[in-house]
């Protein structure tokens, strides 16, 4: 016999899900105290040799900048050196010029005939061959030249003849020496010039 259609109570609960069953975690990992300190003793001693590391690389950059600073510092002392010498050298050339011109200046007024006595010397000596040998010096100078340098001449047996004159613009010390196809002058004035102008451009270059 057929039985009737089963009566829905409404007891039933379709939100409910099976219980999943839960997944056992693995153990926890366990160490021994050994291994615990070799742990921490290796972590240190990574530690150390890293900081050891940051300070050698910092006492390093210290160390290349301090040496670029001194590097720098011995430049410019250097060049403030070379300057120093150039300068010294310009007033040890116009000092030793002063005393130079002063000490000739004194000899010639207190010698005057002896620089001009050395020149007549030398060229008479090149000039044997020639007849007659023309000496013009300073008027104030006239007959102690004369006589000094016709004894000079007589004393090297000179064959030529020898005229000593005056000669108003030369000054005291200076002498003129003329012959046949030639002569020379001391100018003690424009010989003065040219060494002033040798120092000076000497001092100008070595004060730049």
């Amino acid at each position: 016999m057929n039985q009737g259609p089963v009566k829905f109570t409404f007891d039933a609960d379709f939100n409910s899900t099976p219980a999943r069953q839960k997944q056992a975690l693995p153990p926890a990992p366990s160490f021994s105290e050994d291994e615990l300190n070799a742990a921490r003793a290796v972590a240190r001693a990574e530690g150390v040799a890293a900081g050891r590391a940051e300070q050698a690389a910092e006492t390093e950059a210290r160390l290349a900048q301090s040496l670029e600073q001194v590097a720098s510092q011995l430049a410019a002392l250097r060049d403030r050196l070379a300057e120093d010498e150039q300068r010294l050298r310009a007033d040890a050339a116009a000092l030793g010029h002063a005393i130079a011109r002063r000490l000739c200046e004194a000899l010639t007024a207190q010698f005057p005939l002896a620089e001009m006595e050395a020149l007549v010397g030398e060229s008479l000596t090149d000039l044997r061959d020639e007849p007659r040998v023309i000496i013009h010096v300073a008027d104030s100078l006239l007959d102690e030249a004369r006589r000094r340098f016709e004894a000079l001449a007589a004393d090297m047996a000179f064959p030529g003849q020898l005229v000593v004159l005056a000669d108003r613009r030369l000054a005291p010390g200076d002498v003129s020496i003329d012959w046949t196809n030639g002569g020379i002058l001391r100018d003690g004035a424009a010989l003065a010039e040219a060494v002033a102008s040798a120092v000076n451009r000497y001092i100008a270059a070595h004060q730049r």
